[in-house]
């Protein structure tokens, strides 16, 4: 009994190890770890709560912000980002200023990937010094129940880091003008049954963009939250014929969480896109653009 309650352990402790091993450390295209973030923040980087309806615990001097909040509000728009100013102008009143390192977090295995909306929002502003903080607000708290490292190599990398010269989003007539095209790939983001034609989350009509590839964002998460490796992304890109020579654009419904895998692509250096309007926009009786139902 002993011996089976040692190997039992064992076992366990491989399995923790083994996943620990895969999970990102330090700063790894648009994600960095909670450790690493811990240390930065006591640099002068700034916490950003990306969580919807949090009142409560979150970090000392985090800053909250919610995807709306520097989203539009007017059908058939609604879900896309307002203009440059209109954004910069409520990210100023909040403290978030350009060429500040920005951190923001959420809750990987309960929210919508909002974390990843707003560092694709904050990046297509010119926000590029933007990072989502891997395994989220749990992560963070954890921890910080233990010594912050010191990863002062990863803050001088991106102090020294060049602004981005490159656009992360796509707007309806582009979608419409690519739809076909072999170097355009689309990846649908949403549940299952989205993808095959319900509509529980408001848009007018069910289905799916015409050969749209479907992935269902939180694929490319673990149980905890954590991003999976990249072996396991890739492959299963691979396995779609998603390959780095295409302009990959996602969507969803209104462009969260396809903002969040659009954060998972370009950090792995796929020439990414976020359709932000997504099918809010897409299936607006305003407009009369093809569906595909299966």
């Amino acid at each position: 009994m002993i011996r089976f309650a040692f190997f039992f352990t064992l076992l366990l402790l491989s399995h923790s190890l083994l996943a620990s091993e895969t999970r990102i450390s330090g700063l790894k295209g648009w994600f960095v770890d909670a450790s690493t973030s811990l240390y930065l923040s006591k640099q002068g980087a700034i916490l950003i709560d990306a969580r919807e309806g949090i009142t409560l615990r979150s970090l000392p001097k985090s800053i909250s912000l919610g995807w709306q909040e520097i989203s539009r509000k007017d059908s058939p728009f609604v879900g896309n980002l307002l203009p440059d100013s209109e954004a910069k102008a409520v990210l100023a009143k909040k403290g978030i200023l350009p060429n500040t390192i920005l951190l923001v977090y959420g809750d990987p295995t309960g929210g919508w990937g909002e974390e990843g909306r707003i560092v694709w929002s904050l990046r297509t502003l010119g926000f590029s010094k933007s990072f989502i903080i891997d395994g989220g607000y749990a992560a963070l708290k954890k921890a910080s129940n233990s010594s912050v490292p010191d990863r002062s190599d990863i803050l001088a990398k991106i102090r020294n880091s060049s602004s981005e010269q490159k656009k992360w989003d796509v707007d309806r007539n582009f979608v419409s003008a690519k739809l076909g095209d072999k170097n355009t790939v689309f990846i649908d983001t949403r549940e299952e049954r989205e993808y095959l034609g319900e509509t529980p989350y408001g848009e007018s009509k069910g289905g799916h963009l015409p050969k749209a590839k479907w992935i269902y964002y939180r694929n490319f998460l673990d149980k905890e939250g954590f991003l999976l490796p990249d072996s396991k992304i890739l492959a299963k890109l691979h396995e779609l014929g998603i390959s780095k020579d295409k302009t990959v654009v996602s969507y969803c419904t209104g462009g969260v969480r396809s903002g969040w895998m659009t954060s998972v692509l370009a950090s792995l250096g796929y020439d990414a896109k976020n359709y932000a309007g997504s099918m809010w926009e897409w299936t607006s009786p305003k407009f009369d653009n093809p569906l595909v139902l299966k």
